[in-house]
């Protein structure tokens, strides 16, 4: 018995079992105190992309930029009451159009549960704020937009048109497509796919690939109620029938008074909107000028070849019959109008010219691919401005369009969308 009360073995057990409790406590506490780092750095991550997603909407002038940063904020685990009472969230969007804007705070109420063992502490509220601004430094509304197919440059096409852009919505990896090296393009160009690029370093030049949205067709609205259109809304062909009963077509512009359409091919100097069924060909030496609005419709082709001289400017004031009264004001400034779709999958519509060639307003072909070809490349007159909106579009040879006249997203009367970056800023 003495020498079992003079034993010192397991002496220092008990100290060691004292001492283990604060020293597991601490480590415990700082694996739920990682815990809470884990949370920030995902609530970082919510409030991140919450922001871009919502200005991005705020890019395309739309009013859900609220909602879209709710949405991306839920998809990345924060949103008002998606967890349970005993780890509240809360998430605050703040959108500011004017300032093109949109802030947004996430935070989570962690409970402390060692901690307030511990240290008695109180809930734990971690948040995070992320901002993301429209970038107003660039191209504001594209003046070339593909809406289903490529941009594609070719040979030693030129585009001068800093102030409002280029833009593919294709999604393929040469959505922007650069082939040879002699094209000149001072533009940005936008695309939700890709670009592609054969000799030469273009590519790396102002292009802007995989962008989150395609750019909405400001004109699309025109489709439906053009497609309804037929013979039977106007009095008949444009022209006089002679006493022997032959009918020689006379081009006319529509009024009410004059509610005919062509089937003929414009020339010479014209005045007025114009509505053509049938083949519309502008060939050769054909000299065409004036302010005019060119609708094809009913099955109409269009087909420009040889070196005309086209100086035509869109008239601000088209003239149409009842059937197309809703959509008259999408009319304004809408040079041609050619819903033709391919035809055995090869159809595209060819517009070319001579170097004294331009033209002043929307070009709109949205079944169909466009290639500009020959030397067109006169500057509209000041305040001209050349829009394209086509379901591809090829620049080929030695074509130059200038669209430096065009006005910005403040004073553009078409509609469109801006393409802008993204800029997230610190909170």
């Amino acid at each position: 018995m003495y020498n079992l009360l003079r034993c010192r073995r397991g002496s220092t057990a008990l100290p060691t079992v004292i001492a283990l409790v604060p020293l597991i406590g601490v480590l415990a506490l700082g694996a739920e105190a990682g815990s809470w780092y884990v949370t920030k750095e995902h609530a970082q991550t919510a409030a991140d992309a919450a922001a871009v997603a919502g200005a991005w909407r705020l890019a395309w002038n739309a009013s859900d930029s609220v909602s879209v940063a709710q949405q991306f904020a839920a998809q990345n685990g924060f949103c008002d009451g998606c967890k349970p009472v005993d780890a509240p969230q809360q998430v605050s969007v703040v959108s500011d159009s004017a300032a093109g804007s949109v802030q947004v705070t996430v935070s989570q109420q962690q409970p402390p549960y060692l901690a307030r063992v511990l240290l008695g502490s109180s809930p734990i509220n971690i948040a995070a704020q992320a901002t993301a601004m429209v970038d107003k430094t660039t191209a504001e509304a594209p003046c070339i937009l593909a809406t289903n197919g490529s941009v594609t440059f070719q040979g030693s096409a030129g585009v001068n048109s800093q102030t409002c852009g280029i833009a593919s919505n294709s999604t393929a990896s040469n959505a922007i497509t650069y082939t040879g090296n002699g094209s000149s393009i001072n533009a940005p160009s936008y695309t939700v796919g890709g670009c592609s690029e054969t000799g030469g370093t273009q590519c790396s030049n102002n292009v802007y690939t995989a962008r989150p949205q395609p750019v909405t067709n400001p004109l699309s609205g025109l489709d439906s109620a053009m497609s309804s259109l037929t013979t039977s809304d106007f009095s008949g062909p444009c022209g006089s029938t002679d006493a022997k009963g032959k009918f020689t077509p006379i081009l006319t512009a529509y009024t009410p008074t004059t509610p005919c359409y062509n089937t003929g091919s414009p020339s010479g100097v014209l005045n007025g909107t114009y509505f053509f069924n049938g083949p519309v060909t502008i060939s050769g030496n054909t000299t065409i000028s004036g302010t005019a609005n060119l609708i094809l419709f009913g099955g109409a082709t269009l087909s420009i070849s040889g070196n005309p001289s086209i100086q035509l400017t869109a008239s601000t004031n088209p003239q149409v019959p009842p059937t197309l009264s809703s959509v008259q004001s999408l009319m304004t400034g809408l040079l041609i109008y050619d819903p033709e779709a391919p035809k055995n999958g090869n159809f595209t519509v060819n517009i070319t010219g001579d170097s004294n060639s331009y033209f002043s307003g929307i070009v709109y072909v949205p079944n169909s691919p466009v290639t500009y070809t020959g030397n067109s490349g006169a500057t509209a007159p000041s305040p001209g401005c050349y829009q394209i909106i086509a379901y591809a579009i090829t620049f080929s040879g030695n074509t130059n369009l200038d669209n430096r006249n065009c006005v910005d997203s403040a004073g553009n009367p078409y509609g469109m969308k801006p393409v802008t970056f993204v800029r997230l800023l610190p909170p």
